[in-house]
C-alpha cells in the first residue's frame, strides 16, 4: 500500500493589477514568493477578460513605457502564469460589499465567483473590505507579505 499523500492542488488567488505590475515590472521581494509559487504550480493565479485589460491598460502607463517595458512579454508572462476564467456571480447570491474604489471592484467581484481563497491587493480601500469579507465570504484579503506568510505555513502544515 502506498503511504504517499497526493499532492494539493494549487491554491487559488487573485492578484490585483498594482501586485501583478510589482511581480512583472519592479521585482518585488515582497512578491518574490508569489513568483515562485506560480512558477512552481502550488499557487494559482485566476484573472478575467476585465481585469486583463486593465492591467494591459496599466502597463501603457507613461511610467512603464519610459521604463521600456516589455509589455508583450509582461502579457505573455501573465497568460503563462495565470488561468483565464469567466467570472460571473450567480443569481440570487449574497451581493460582496461595494468597494470605494469602482475600478477595484472587479476583483472582489473575481475571487468571490471563481472561488479564489485570497484576493491579493495593495489597494487601501480594497484592503479595508477585509474583515468584513473574511467573515461573509470564502475568501480572504491581504498584501503581499501577509499572504505570503500565510501561504507558506499552509504549505508547511500541508
Amino acid at each position: 500500500m502506498d503511504n504517499s499523500a497526493a499532492p494539493l492542488p494549487p491554491m487559488r488567488v487573485v492578484l490585483d493589477s498594482n501586485v501583478w505590475i510589482d511581480i512583472l515590472v519592479f521585482d518585488d521581494p515582497a512578491t518574490r514568493p508569489i513568483l515562485a509559487a506560480l512558477e512552481a504550480r502550488t499557487l494559482e493565479a485566476l484573472i478575467d477578460e476585465r481585469c486583463l485589460r486593465e492591467l494591459t491598460r496599466v502597463l501603457d502607463y507613461p511610467q512603464f513605457v519610459r521604463m521600456e517595458v516589455d509589455k508583450t512579454a509582461a502579457l505573455a508572462t501573465v497568460a503563462r502564469l495565470s488561468t483565464l476564467v469567466a467570472a460571473t456571480v450567480g443569481e440570487g447570491e449574497r451581493p460582496l460589499p461595494k468597494c470605494r474604489d469602482r475600478d477595484d471592484q472587479k476583483f472582489l467581484e473575481l475571487a468571490h465567483a471563481s472561488g479564489a481563497e485570497w484576493l491579493v491587493s495593495k489597494d487601501r480601500a480594497v484592503l479595508k473590505l477585509a474583515r468584513r469579507v473574511a467573515r461573509d465570504f470564502a475568501f480572504r484579503i491581504a498584501e503581499p507579505k501577509p499572504f505570503v506568510l500565510e501561504f507558506e505555513a499552509q504549505a508547511a502544515i500541508g
